[in-house]
Parts: structure tokens; C-alpha cells; sequence
């Protein structure tokens, strides 16, 4: 009995050794033993005495090693309207104040229009005179009823200034060679109408620039640089093969009455591609600038050209069945040429129509030394300069007449 009652004092001392030992560990607040992951509760420690910070609920955002991509902002749309007007410097030092958005457009005569008809046919208001059937297949039937206006220049067509003003178009366009009295022209019409006039210069050899000038008076640069690039283009061909190509000699001719010829002389306005191209031997005193000069046939046979160039059929079939230009070294050799003319003729009016003109009298006068597909050439030049795709058909018509190209 004393041996069992002192393994109960034992025993009892174990416990509360035990129970004590178990009371420490859980009020203190040094490490605690692992827990299983899986069954891991929290152990509470005592409350913090303030409250503490609120945590967000928004995810940090992720690092990237790539620059951040900044967002980008549309501007925002304007709403300052463009001023109504602004001022244009023409080729003649005017400044006009011009429209700033140009829809109506009226030609001051026949050259001008055939100038502006690239760019802006379709903003004509008008045209100098009306075109006939035929060039209306070239030009479109669509033109075919738009006043006519007259020529600001041409003797016989003078501008209509009663259609002008009822017409009101934004702008006068005029174009060509400026004359000695154009500023004070045209600012009397100016003046006379209250419409804008301007002049833009197109000689033989500037027409490019002609176009970008024309192109900043409209606002469409890119549609004019175009239409420059293509004629600096042929120019500059041509200019190299004259480098070292001699050029042949030539007139330009129409009959006249009794034994004379009319002569496009050498270094007038309407001389320009003939001069270009070949060597006009019409070298007269006082040649008529605008028109064509009458020298007599003794005079023509001693400058006796090699080639002669004619502006219509009749005069073609009737030079060929006249002795007195039988003697002609062109007519012996069949070297007598007539333009083709719809919708303007290759070599007249003094416009941009003249720029096919080369590339026809390339193939004509120096054949070995262009290299110019000149059937191709014709198609893109109608595509261009009239708007006007032509057909297998249409093209056969233009240069299958008497004379119009080599045989």
C-alpha cells in the first residue's frame, strides 16, 4: 500500500508537471510547431489596439519588361472653318483674291480651256466656242451643252460678258502667251464683273510648271504634278536625242489662193513646235505672231523643205495634184504630213494638245531614234489629257487619214 501511494503522488506530480508545462506554451508568443499544410489554422494573437489600414482590392499591375504602350488620343475634330477666300499671285505678279474652294471655272478662251481640261473639265463653267460631233466622242457627250462664253482675245468670238456675269463663276482662268496689256485686261474685267481673274503663262517649254501652278490655284497638287511629270518627261527625251541628232528641215503650210502658200514663220507663237522639232525654214520679216504668213511658191522652192506638214485633208490631196509644188523635195519623197485633229489637232491650238504632237512628229521625222510606242503613246495621252479611253476603233480613225503617218 505505501509502495502504491507513492506512485500515485508520482503520478499526480507528472501531470501537473505537464499541465503546467502546456498552459506556458500556449500563452506564449514565440514560435509555434508546424501545422499540416493542408489542416494550417491561424493562431489568434491578442487585438491590436488600433484599426488597422484599409487593404485594396485592386490588383497591382503587371511588370513588363516592354515600354509601357501609351494610349493615343484622336484629336479632336475642328470646327474653324476655313477662310472663305485667300490671295493668289499669278504669272503676271497680280495679287487676286481667289475663292478658297474653286468649283466653277470659266476659260477665257479656247487655249485656256484646252489647258485646264486635265485638271478640272469638270468644274468648267463654260467653253470659248462649241464643240462639234465629233469631238464630243472624244470629250463626252456630257459637255455638249455648256454655254458658250466666247474668247477674251480671238477676233470675231470676244467674250460675252452679259453670259459671263449671269453664269457668276467663281474664277477666269486665262492662259497662253501674256500679252503686252493683260495686267490692265484683266483688271478692267476684273473690275467690270467683280469675279476673279487670273493668268497662268504656258509657253512650249513650261507647261509643267504651268500645271503646278494651276494645281496650288485649285488645291490639287499631287493631280497636277502628274500631268507636269509626264510633259518634263517627253521634253527631256526629246532634248537628249537632239543632243547629237541633227533636225530636219520643214514647214508648215497651208494653200492659198493663186501660187502663194500660207507659212507658219519662224519664231512667231504658233512656230513653237515646229521650231522644237525640226528647222522651220520660213524665215520671213514681220511674221504674223498669231497666225500664218503668205509667202509667195518661188520663195518656198528655194528654202524647198524637206518636210511639209499641212493642217487638213483637202490641203494634203490638193498640194499633191498642183505642179507648182510638184517640185517641192518633200512632195517628190511623199513627205507631206496632215495632223490628226480630233479632238484638237496634234500641233494646234498652241496648248497642251501639242505634247502628243512630238511623239507623233518623233515618228514621222526621226523614226530610228525614239524609242516611243507611238499607237501606246497616243492611248495614254487621250487617258490623261481628254479623260477618253480609246478604243481599237477610235484610234484607227485618228491615224488612218490621208497623211497621217508614215506609210
Amino acid at each position: 500500500m505505501k509502495k502504491y501511494g507513492k506512485f500515485l503522488v508520482l503520478l499526480t506530480a507528472v501531470n501537473l508537471i505537464f499541465f503546467l508545462l502546456s498552459a506556458c506554451s500556449s500563452q506564449s508568443g514565440g514560435t509555434t510547431a508546424a501545422a499540416d499544410p493542408g489542416t494550417q489554422t491561424p493562431v489568434t494573437t491578442a487585438a491590436p489596439t488600433a484599426p488597422a489600414p484599409a487593404q485594396t482590392t485592386e490588383a497591382l499591375p503587371a511588370q513588363s519588361t516592354e515600354a509601357a504602350t501609351v494610349p493615343q488620343t484622336e484629336p479632336e475634330p475642328t470646327t474653324e472653318a476655313l477662310p472663305a477666300t485667300r490671295m493668289f499671285t499669278d504669272s503676271v505678279g497680280r495679287e487676286v483674291e481667289v475663292p478658297t474652294n474653286i468649283q466653277h471655272i470659266l476659260p477665257s478662251g479656247n487655249m485656256a480651256a484646252t489647258f485646264l481640261w486635265p485638271l478640272c473639265a469638270d468644274k468648267l463653267a463654260s467653253l470659248a466656242s462649241s464643240f462639234s460631233a465629233e469631238a464630243l466622242k472624244y470629250y463626252g457627250q456630257q459637255y455638249k451643252d455648256l454655254p458658250i462664253t466666247g474668247d477674251l482675245y480671238k477676233t470675231g468670238s470676244k467674250m460675252n460678258i452679259e453670259e459671263v456675269a449671269r453664269l457668276n463663276p467663281d474664277i477666269i482662268i486665262d492662259f497662253g502667251e501674256p500679252k503686252n496689256a493683260i495686267t490692265e485686261d484683266l483688271n478692267n474685267l476684273q473690275d467690270l464683273l467683280g469675279i476673279p481673274c487670273v493668268f497662268i503663262e504656258g509657253s512650249f517649254g513650261n507647261s509643267g510648271q504651268a500645271y503646278r501652278m494651276l494645281g496650288d490655284l485649285l488645291n490639287m497638287p499631287e493631280e497636277a504634278e502628274a500631268i507636269a511629270s509626264y510633259i518634263e518627261g517627253i521634253l527631256s527625251q526629246t532634248d537628249k536625242v537632239f543632243e547629237t541628232v541633227p533636225k530636219k528641215t520643214l514647214a508648215s503650210v497651208s494653200k492659198s489662193s493663186g501660187t502663194g502658200a500660207g507659212c507658219v514663220a519662224k519664231g512667231t507663237y504658233f512656230d513653237e513646235i515646229w521650231s522644237y522639232m525640226g528647222e522651220n525654214v520660213v524665215v520671213v520679216p514681220d511674221g504674223k505672231m498669231y497666225g500664218s504668213t503668205t509667202v509667195s511658191m518661188e520663195q518656198l522652192q528655194i528654202w524647198d523643205p524637206e518636210y511639209l506638214f499641212v493642217s487638213d485633208t483637202e490641203d494634203y490631196e490638193s498640194i499633191l495634184k498642183d505642179p507648182a509644188w510638184a517640185e517641192l523635195k518633200a512632195v517628190k519623197n511623199g513627205n507631206v504630213y496632215v495632223s490628226p485633229k480630233q479632238p484638237q489637232s496634234f500641233v494646234s491650238y498652241p496648248s497642251v494638245n501639242r505634247y502628243i504632237g512630238i511623239i507623233w512628229m518623233a515618228e514621222i521625222l526621226y523614226p530610228d531614234q525614239f524609242d516611243w510606242d507611238v499607237k501606246a503613246e497616243i492611248v495614254r495621252f487621250y487617258d490623261m489629257f481628254y479623260h477618253c479611253t480609246l478604243t481599237e476603233e477610235m484610234l484607227e480613225e485618228l491615224i488612218s487619214g490621208p497623211g497621217a503617218m508614215p506609210k
